[in-house]
């Protein structure tokens, strides 16, 4: 049996995989020992041959993984003897499974030959809509922990749906809230840390110093948000600087514009110094490009992200 697992949700694919290692030590091979694992980094001919080609010690079978095969781009020579090697197998007792952390090159013969058998098979897509939702309550309820529908929306704007990251920040938040997670938990826990790269994103920007500012705008788009989020906090920031530069012109003191403007002193009192790396010009020029941005984002089929660099690029 040749079992080929890929997709760009590894969590869920990751998952799986650990349940056929589970229920193949529960049926099979309770000591493990018949497991063996080759990762692309250390994969070669020999080795995965000899490892196949033996049958399981005191079991019946073995379970071969194979971890980024593809993704390791094999030779056009590596790969025709991967799948001679294969059509050999497919009479063995032993459990082949092929493991990708994304969804490798279609266009590939080997990502064909893996595919073949479509029976065993099975691509792992990234959860939107109703089936995120369901995600992210389940996961909560091994957890003996909530959260509120408003909550929720929140999180998966600043988040987005890599499961990772959903995992990582909802471990935070069932501690911070203590299992009844609300708005404020995903402002004060999620999105203050959302704001403080934002923040040296636009100081960048004010700098002139687009190298950084694009490094910085690449992790992001990584680590933290997706881009629709991201935009829309460029857009907030980018409207305080503009309030605070027209009433700073006036001379007013921090505690004035805060009055004024209804912002948190804390927020009036870290924002100045961006103003004065701006002029109004400058700033009513980027705020009107960040607007059309926006539009693009809703009526554009083209990726987000390249759009985002090359704003950033030409300010």
């Amino acid at each position: 049996m040749i079992i080929f697992l890929f997709g760009e949700n590894s969590y869920n694919s990751l998952e799986k995989l650990n349940e056929i290692k589970a229920r193949f030590k529960e049926k099979t091979d309770p000591s493990g020992i018949n497991i063996s694992t080759l990762e692309a980094a250390d994969f070669n001919l020999e080795k995965f041959n000899n490892i196949s080609s033996q049958g399981g010690f005191l079991v019946s079978k073995r379970l071969i993984v194979v971890k980024n095969l593809l993704a390791g781009k094999p030779s056009k020579d590596v790969s025709t003897q991967i799948k001679e090697m294969l059509d050999n197998f497919k009479t063995s007792e032993n459990i082949f499974v092929f493991w990708e952390q994304g969804k490798p090159d279609a266009r590939t013969e080997l990502f064909k030959a893996l595919t073949k058998e479509k029976k065993y098979v099975q691509e792992f897509s990234a959860p939107a809509g109703s089936q995120l939702n369901a995600w992210i309550k389940k996961y909560l309820s091994v957890k003996n922990a909530e959260i509120e529908p408003a909550a929720m929306n929140a999180l998966i704007v600043a988040v987005g749906n890599d499961l990772w990251k959903l995992k990582n920040e909802l471990d935070k938040l069932v501690a911070f809230s203590n299992g009844k997670i609300k708005t404020e938990h995903i402002e004060q826990v999620v999105t203050d840390k959302i704001n403080e790269n934002i923040f040296e994103l636009i100081d960048a920007i004010g700098k002139n110093n687009k190298p950084l500012a694009l490094k910085l705008l690449n992790r992001e788009l990584k680590t933290s948000a997706n881009e629709i989020y991201i935009l829309s906090m460029i857009i907030r920031q980018f409207r305080i600087i503009l309030q605070l530069k027209s009433l700073a012109e006036q001379n007013l003191n921090q505690t004035a514009i805060a009055s004024q403007t209804g912002l948190h002193p804390f927020v009036v009192k870290k924002t100045l110094p961006l103003v004065a790396k701006f002029t109004i010009a400058s700033l009513q020029k980027i705020y009107g490009q960040l607007v059309d941005l926006e539009t693009k984002f809703k009526s554009t089929s083209l990726p987000h992200e390249p759009l985002l660099a090359l704003f950033v690029s030409k300010i």
